[in-house]
């Protein structure tokens, strides 16, 4: 099995949002300008790729993205179990409270996460909210990761509220991360995205986009959901290769 991957991110504040309450990380990476764009490589025998997409309007948003991710930063690397993704999310979610606490950002703000642990041949996806993981594997996009959303099992989730998030109430609430191992193999491949894509583009459209030739991927389809309108913040993280893509579809979700 390959060492490493070609990784692709790209990052936009969307047209009609003023700032951009999205965060990445990839490795060491990470990737928090108004517009950027990236490419790279990632080792898959222990590698990693997140994005945490904030609420709670602007500052407030990007000050909860950036805890989230900052304090994922400081633990993943020790990441090799579901145990131990559990207790980083629930760390993060406690940081961001404490922020609260002590008047870093207001009372409510949080933030949606959703990630990828490498681990030689196998990968943990984890995510709260409704930033999305996808498998891509030989011509299928397959969602690993759940939704918590009324009315999550629905193509277009613009305007539904969130059932869980890092933070978002004013006191800590219990959450319950969404957290599926998988076996890895060297035809697979991993999309992560928050909303501003999935709420803009079908998924049958992604999978088509993914399959076209482009140099970034990622790109590719923050453009596809600017195009489609930008309402929102896109964060986009493809792992892979092109034999990875096709354009078909299946779609499908943890039952964790």
């Amino acid at each position: 099995m390959a060492t490493d991957r070609p990784v692709w991110t790209a990052t936009h504040v969307g047209r009609v949002r003023s700032a951009n309450e999205d965060l990445y990380l990839v490795g060491k990476r990470m990737g928090a300008e108004p517009v950027e764009s990236w490419s790279g490589t990632m080792a898959v025998d222990h590698g990693w790729a997140v994005i945490a997409d904030g609420m709670g309007g602007h500052e407030d948003g990007q000050i909860a993205s950036r805890i989230v991710i900052e304090t994922i930063a400081r633990s993943i690397e020790s990441v090799r179990d579901v145990a131990d993704v559990s207790t980083m999310i629930e760390n993060a979610n406690r940081k961001l409270f404490e922020a609260m606490y002590s008047g870093q950002g207001r009372p409510g703000m949080g933030s949606t996460i959703v990630g990828v642990v490498f681990l030689d041949r196998e990968a943990l996806v984890f995510n709260v909210g409704d930033s999305r993981a996808y498998e891509l594997r030989r011509g299928q996009l397959l969602q690993l990761s759940r939704d918590d959303t009324l009315g999550g099992d629905r193509g277009r989730r613009g305007g539904h509220a969130l059932t869980q998030s890092l933070g978002g109430t004013a006191t800590p609430q219990p959450i319950t991360p969404r957290i599926r191992r998988f076996r890895l193999e060297d035809h697979i491949g991993v999309l992560l995205c928050s909303d501003g894509l999935t709420d803009m583009v079908q998924e049958s459209r992604i999978a088509t986009l993914l399959a076209e030739s482009t140099t970034n991927p990622a790109e590719h389809l923050a453009k596809a959901a600017n195009d489609a309108g930008g309402k929102d913040n896109i964060t986009v993280v493809v792992i892979g290769t092109k034999a990875t893509i096709a354009p078909s579809v299946r779609r499908t979700q943890s039952s964790q």
